[in-house]
């Protein structure tokens, strides 16, 4: 019996592992572009931090000069106006600008009941370019009975100023 063969027996296997690890090598090369092109690279914009908590502790001054003359309207303007912002106080979440100050305005109708705040920062971290988290400690002196708390804060630069977006106190 005479066996006629045109190629070794060795080749075939051969050529069936390389097309099946050039298959897989092509796979893993289409795998990682697909990885590399999913990529997100954020571009950190150049900020000086301490300008950025300059700024920041500005706003809280300006803040309790408003409170302290009356005016929630310019107390308010730090603050996001969005119906996204979000207040938590002892009562729970408020979302929205206006229905903060409305809140406020309800809880505080009078500038004897608001009494003389002041803020102390416990701790500013500027987190990036465009934000920043703050704890701290609030006091309002009245002549009936003085209150006050902590509060946290999240900033976020929006259309160019540093604004509260949101504002847990408590």
């Amino acid at each position: 019996m005479h066996l006629l063969l045109r190629e070794p027996i060795f080749i075939l296997p051969l050529e069936k592992l390389f097309n099946k690890n050039k298959m897989k090598k092509l796979n893993l090369i289409g795998f990682s572009l697909l990885l590399f092109s999913c990529q997100t690279n954020k571009v950190e914009i150049p900020y000086d931090k301490s300008e950025t908590i300059s700024i920041i502790k500005t706003n809280l001054e300006a803040q309790e000069l408003a409170w302290n003359t009356g005016d929630l309207s310019t107390f308010m303007e730090h603050y996001w106006k969005s119906d996204s912002m979000a207040f938590m106080g002892k009562t729970g979440v408020t979302y929205g600008w206006q229905q903060t100050l409305d809140a406020y305005k309800a809880g505080y109708p009078t500038q004897k009941e608001m009494g003389i705040l002041e803020f102390e920062i416990k701790k500013l971290d500027v987190l990036s370019s465009d934000a920043a988290y703050m704890l701290g400690s609030w006091n309002i002196e009245r002549d009936t009975l003085d209150v006050g708390g902590h509060f946290s804060l999240i900033l976020k630069k929006i259309a160019g100023h540093w604004v509260i977006v949101t504002d847990h106190t408590s």
